[in-house]
């Protein structure tokens, strides 16, 4: 596996994905035989970052992009779909003793389940992108797509269609600063709080997309960002992210990494 560049190292180290990452690889080793490949932490986070679903966006913005948000309300099953094909892809990848190509899904896969539970994903972002877009072809700069921009059709509108989006109060520099707070809180968390309460009966059995919704709906429930939109950041929302939140995300990871194993694999 390469190392990963300077520039980078800072994000590998104080990014949501990547701590996330780290953790829950740390703590699946528990329910791991020790002669068992599965990728490392390091391997994993490699696949974070520019190298993720995120530098996806940005390198190819004019290709199909998959979808990071669910509505619970909706029974929405579009993200799971991806989840379900990076859980069978790395399925095969470690049958195939595909070390590059497992750290790939697993890092995708993990990314995916992140984004699902994060409160930020359940509000539909793409429907109020979609009602700003006056005009519905891209922006252009040199010929290339600016798949974020809001275009209108008159280049005033234009203007104000993005201040609405990115302006203050808009609904990305919302979106934007609650996933800060929650980089915020987990940098300086110590792993074994971010633990969740896994016993190997809970991962016998295990219905994975069974889990997804579960959890989903879990936090859901909590409504915390509905009670940001209204009150802004409160010091609840930073108990229940440490206490809640963080925890359940590490354990679906833990739960989606675990039912990619062979049941020969599986010590639990």
């Amino acid at each position: 596996m390469h190392s990963l560049p300077l520039k980078n190292r800072f994000v590998r180290l104080v990014g949501t994905h990547q701590k996330l990452d780290r953790v829950s690889r740390r703590y699946f080793g528990k329910f791991l035989k020790p002669d068992v490949y599965f990728p490392s932490a390091k391997e994993i986070v490699y696949f974070e970052g520019m190298r993720g679903p995120d530098g996806l966006k940005r390198k190819c913005p004019d290709s199909p992009q998959p979808s990071h948000f669910i509505i619970p309300d909706a029974d929405d099953k579009v993200l799971f779909s991806q989840v379900f094909d990076c859980r069978e892809n790395l399925k095969i990848a470690l049958k195939e003793n595909n070390p590059e190509r497992a750290a790939f899904e697993a890092a995708w896969l993990a990314h995916y389940l992140t984004d699902a539970l994060t409160p930020a994903h359940h509000f539909p972002l793409h429907d109020v992108r979609d009602e700003l877009m006056s005009d519905n072809e891209y922006f252009e700069i040199f010929g290339r797509p600016l798949r974020h921009v809001m275009r209108g059709d008159s280049p005033l509108k234009t203007v104000k269609n993005n201040w609405q989006y990115y302006g203050k109060g808009g609904a990305m520099t919302k979106h934007f600063f609650f996933e800060f707070k929650i980089a915020q809180i987990i940098t300086p968390m110590k792993n074994k709080n971010l633990y969740p309460n896994l016993s190997r009966k809970d991962l016998k059995n295990l219905d994975l997309e069974s889990e997804f919704y579960k959890s989903v709906e879990k936090i859901a429930s909590l409504k915390m960002y509905e009670r940001y939109l209204e009150l802004g950041w409160t010091e609840k929302l930073t108990v229940e992210t440490k206490k809640i939140l963080l925890p359940e995300i590490v354990k679906l990871i833990v739960l989606s990494w675990f039912s990619s194993l062979s049941e020969e694999e599986k010590c639990a």
